[in-house]
C-alpha cells in the first residue's frame, strides 16, 4: 500500500478516536481491589478484616494466599467459595470485630456429611483462614498492603498459628535486603515492637499484579483495559499521538506515556513489566518499539498484526536484533478464539496472557 492509499484509512481511524464516547470506569478486580478496598475503609474511619487462605487441601476454590476483605456487613472484596462457605466465614469475621483480635476458621467439604448436613457444595477439599485485624487506626498490616501495591511487589506475610499467638505477624514488601521493609503487627493489628520468633509461623507469599505495557493504542485499547481492569492488572500506555491516545481515555489505565518509542530505554530503567504489546497500527513505530524491546528482559511481547507482516518487521530490525525476541515473541498475539472485531482481539490477547504469564508462575 502506497503513503497516498493509506492516507485515508489513517484519517478514517483519527476520526473514530475524536468520536469515542465517554464510559464508566470499569472496576477493578483481583488483590488489587482489595487494596482498594482496604483503602477505602481507613479513609471511612472504619475498621476490617482480612481473611488470608493459609491451608487447602484437596479441590477447593481458593488457594493460599488468597485474600478476602470483611467489615460489619461481610464480604466486601473477594470470595472464598461460589457463595456456600461465606456465610460462616462472615460469622467469623465479625467475631474478630467484636473481640479485637484474630481468629481463625476451619472449612471441611470432603465427607459425606457435608453434602446433606453442611455447605452442601460436593467440592470434597479442606481450606483454613486466618481472620487478621485492621483497625481503624494504625494498621501496620493495611499499610504494607498499600506499599506493596504501589510498589507493584510481592507482599510475604508470617503468620503465628499457635494458640496463645494466633494472628501476630510480619509483612516483608522488597526485593532486595536494601529496599525491604518490614510491618510488624500483634493480634489485635496493633504496631507490634515484639522481635521474637513466632510459633508455629506459615509463610504467605502474595504476587504482585501483573503488569503489562501498551505500546501503541487502537480501537482494541478500550475493551481490552476493561478486561485487564477486571483481573487487577496495572496497565501502562507509550503512545504519543494525541488522537490515538484518546482511545484508552476513560478506561481507568493507570498511566499513560507520551515520549514515544524513542523514551522507552528510560521507561524501562524506572520500573519491570511482565508483558509488552507492541499495537501501534504504524510499520515503523512497530519496528522501532521491537528494537527497543529486544534490549529487554520482558518475558513476553506481543505483535499485532498478521505473520507476514511479523516477518517483515524481523527482518526490518535486523537478524541478531530479531533473535533476541524470537523465544517470547507472540506474534500474532493472541489465542485462536475465533470471532472479529475489536472486543474479539482484546479477548484473544487476554486469555493468552492469563494463560502464559499465570503457567510462569506455577513453573517459577
Amino acid at each position: 500500500m502506497t503513503k497516498q492509499e493509506s492516507e485515508p484509512l489513517m484519517h478514517a481511524h483519527a476520526r473514530e478516536a475524536l468520536a469515542i464516547e465517554p464510559i464508566p470506569t470499569p472496576p477493578l478486580g483481583g488483590q488489587r481491589a482489595v487494596v482498594d478496598g482496604v483503602r477505602a475503609l481507613a479513609e471511612r474511619g472504619e475498621a476490617g478484616v482480612l481473611a488470608v487462605v493459609v491451608e487447602t487441601g484437596g479441590s477447593t476454590y481458593r488457594k493460599p494466599g488468597a485474600l478476602i476483605l470483611l467489615d460489619a456487613s461481610g464480604v466486601r472484596v473477594g470470595a472464598l467459595s461460589g457463595g456456600c462457605l461465606e456465610g460462616e466465614l462472615e460469622a467469623a469475621a465479625r467475631h474478630v470485630l467484636a473481640d479485637g483480635v484474630a481468629g481463625d476458621v476451619r472449612f471441611d467439604t470432603s465427607g459425606d456429611e457435608d453434602r446433606v448436613f453442611g455447605s452442601g457444595t460436593g467440592c470434597g477439599g479442606s481450606t483454613r483462614v486466618l481472620l487478621l485485624p485492621l483497625p481503624a487506626q494504625a494498621s501496620p498490616l493495611r499499610e504494607a498492603l498499600l506499599d506493596a501495591d504501589a510498589r507493584g511487589l510481592a507482599l510475604r506475610l508470617t503468620l503465628a498459628t499457635a494458640a496463645d499467638q494466633l494472628g501476630r505477624g510480619d509483612a516483608l514488601v522488597g526485593r532486595t535486603r536494601i529496599d525491604t521493609r518490614r510491618y510488624r503487627f500483634d493480634r489485635d493489628g496493633s504496631a507490634s515492637t515484639q522481635t521474637s520468633a513466632l510459633d508455629a509461623p506459615i509463610v504467605i507469599e502474595t504476587r504482585p499484579a501483573l503488569r503489562l505495557l501498551l505500546l501503541g493504542a487502537g480501537p482494541e485499547t478500550r475493551p481490552l483495559l476493561q478486561l485487564t481492569r477486571l483481573l487487577g492488572w496495572h496497565v501502562e500506555l507509550c503512545e504519543h499521538r494525541q488522537r490515538w491516545a484518546r482511545f484508552a481515555e476513560g478506561s481507568g489505565i493507570d498511566r499513560v506515556h507520551g515520549g514515544g518509542p524513542d523514551a522507552l530505554p528510560a521507561l524501562f530503567e524506572q520500573g519491570a513489566f511482565d508483558a509488552a504489546l507492541v499495537m501501534n497500527h504504524n510499520y515503523l513505530l512497530d519496528a522501532r518499539c521491537l528494537t527497543h524491546l529486544a534490549a529487554t528482559r520482558i518475558g513476553y511481547v506481543g505483535l499485532l498484526g498478521p505473520a507476514a507482516r511479523r516477518d517483515d518487521l524481523l527482518g526490518e530490525i535486523g537478524g541478531s536484533t530479531a533473535a533476541l525476541l524470537r523465544t517470547r515473541l507472540h506474534a500474532p498475539v493472541g489465542l485462536p478464539l475465533g470471532g472479529e472485531g475489536a472486543e474479539a482481539i482484546a479477548l484473544s490477547i487476554v486469555a493468552q496472557l492469563q494463560n502464559q504469564l499465570s503457567r510462569k508462575g506455577r513453573d517459577d
